[in-house]
C-alpha cells in the first residue's frame, strides 16, 4: 500500500508542478499489434500486467520503468490493469477507462484495425448525458442518448429509438465507453449498412442499491417501468423521434438482455424489435422463489456467479401473455449467446420454451465465445443492421 500511495502520489505532484522525471507513455502501440504498457515506480517490488489471460511480469529499468511488451494482439478493444504489490490499479499514464457502477474500473485501449471499431472518416454522432430522478426506483438514475451524423431535429421522418442495455455492475456508460457503441452506428449508418437512428442507454437497475439487490424479484419489473414510463417519454419529448412501435427496439447483454426481453415481450405494443446477448435469464423473478447466491458482475468464461437454474413455471411466470399469436406482432425477435458462455444453458432452456409455443425467433450460438464483450461488439452490429428495416 506505501508503494501504491507512493506512486499516485507523485503522479499527482508531477502533474502539478510541472517537475520530476518525464511522464511515461502508456500505452504505447506499434503498428504491428504489438502493446508496450510502462509505469514509473521505482519502490515496487513486483509489477503485473493483468487483462490478457495470464498476468504479464513487466521489468524494471534503471530509472524505475516497469515495462512489458505484448505479442501481436488483434484489433479489438481491450480493458487492463497493473498488478502492483498485490494491489491492482489503473494504469495512471493511459485517461481512457472503462468505469463500473461502484465506481472502480480498468484502463481501456484499442487496437486499430476493426472495420467496424475504427472511426471512420464519415460524420459523427453525438452522446448527450442526462440525469433525472425516478420515482418509481426512488433514486437519481441516468441515461445517455446518442444521436446519429447529421442528426435533424426539423426533419419530416422522425428517427427511430433503439434502447440498449448494459450487463451487471456496469454503468450507464457501457455501452459507450467500452462497446464503442457510437462508433458502431457511426461506421453503419455513413456507410448505409444501418438506418439512422437514436440510441438510448440507461442505467439498468430497478432498485435504489443498484447491483447488491439486482437478483431481487422486483428490480427487473421495476426497471420495466422505470425505462417505459419515465424514460421513454422523455426521450420522446426531448428528441425528434417517431412514437409508433415500429420504430422502437430494445436490446441488452447478460443482464441487459433478460431485461430486453422481458421489457420486449411484455410491451410487444410498445417494441417491435426485441433482442438478447448472452442473456442472464437466471435474473427473472421465480414462480417458486427461495434463496439463491447473488450474481456477481464480470465478463469471465463462466458468465454469471452462482445462481438457481431456471424452471419452466419461471417463464410462465415472467411471460403469461406471450403466445404464438401475440409474438406474431413482433418484426425481431433475436437472442445470442457463445458456446462457452456459463448462460449458454439457460439461453438453450427458455429457446426450447419459446419454440414449444411456437414462437418464431432467430437464435445464434457463437462458436469460442464466452461472456465478453468482444462478442457483444459483434451482436450490436448485427443487430443494428436488422431493425428499423422496412419499418412503417
Amino acid at each position: 500500500m506505501k508503494t501504491l500511495l507512493f506512486v499516485m502520489a507523485a503522479a499527482s505532484l508531477y502533474a502539478q508542478q510541472g517537475r520530476g522525471p518525464a511522464p511515461v507513455r502508456s500505452p504505447e502501440i506499434s503498428s504491428d499489434g504489438k502493446v508496450t504498457f510502462r509505469l514509473r515506480a521505482p519502490e515496487a517490488k513486483e509489477v503485473e500486467v493483468t487483462g490478457f489471460g495470464q498476468p504479464m511480469p513487466m521489468t524494471k529499468d534503471d530509472q524505475g520503468v516497469w515495462s512489458v511488451t505484448t505479442d501481436t494482439l488483434k484489433p479489438e478493444m481491450y480493458t487492463y490493469n497493473f498488478r502492483l504489490d498485490g494491489v491492482s490499479i489503473m494504469d495512471p499514464a493511459n485517461s481512457t477507462r472503462k468505469t463500473s457502477y461502484a465506481g472502480a474500473g480498468n484502463s481501456l485501449l484499442r487496437v486499430p484495425g476493426d472495420a467496424v471499431l475504427d472511426p471512420g472518416t464519415g460524420p459523427r454522432g453525438v452522446v448527450a448525458h442526462h440525469v433525472y430522478h425516478s420515482a418509481l426506483i426512488g433514486a437519481d438514475r441516468d441515461y445517455y442518448v446518442y444521436t446519429p451524423p447529421n442528426y435533424d431535429p426539423s426533419r419530416k421522418e422522425k428517427y427511430p429509438v433503439f434502447f440498449v442495455l448494459h450487463g451487471l455492475g456496469d454503468d450507464a456508460a457501457a455501452w459507450t465507453n467500452v462497446g464503442d457503441a457510437n462508433t458502431i452506428l457511426d461506421n453503419l449508418i455513413n456507410e448505409g449498412k444501418a438506418k439512422p437512428m437514436i440510441m438510448v442507454n440507461t442505467l439498468g437497475y430497478g432498485t435504489p442499491e443498484g447491483p447488491a439487490t439486482a437478483m431481487s424479484a422486483s428490480m427487473i419489473p421495476t426497471f420495466d417501468r422505470a425505462l417505459v414510463e419515465e424514460v421513454l417519454p422523455q426521450v420522446e419529448r426531448e428528441y425528434h423521434v417517431a412514437k409508433n412501435r415500429d420504430s422502437r427496439a430494445i436490446a441488452g447483454l447478460s443482464m441487459g438482455g433478460a431485461e430486453s426481453f422481458y421489457i420486449g415481450l411484455n410491451n410487444i405494443d410498445k417494441f417491435a424489435w426485441v433482442g438478447s446477448m448472452s442473456g442472464a435469464y437466471v435474473m427473472w423473478p421465480r414462480a417458486n422463489p427461495q434463496p439463491a447466491a447473488a450474481a456477481t458482475p464480470g465478463g469471465g468464461r463462466g458468465g454469471r456467479g452462482r445462481v438457481r437454474g431456471m424452471e419452466i413455471a419461471d417463464f410462465e411466470k415472467n411471460f403469461p401473455n406471450l403466445t404464438t399469436k401475440s409474438a406474431a406482432q413482433l418484426k425481431l425477435l433475436w437472442m445470442a449467446c457463445g458456446t462457452d458462455d456459463g448462460l449458454l444453458a439457460v439461453n438453450r432452456q427458455f429457446a426450447e420454451w419459446m419454440k414449444s409455443k411456437d414462437i418464431h425467433f432467430t437464435e445464434k450460438e457463437v462458436p469460442n465465445y464466452a461472456h465478453v464483450w468482444p462478442l457483444w461488439r459483434q451482436n450490436l452490429a448485427e443487430l443494428a443492421q436488422l431493425v428499423f428495416q422496412n419499418a412503417k
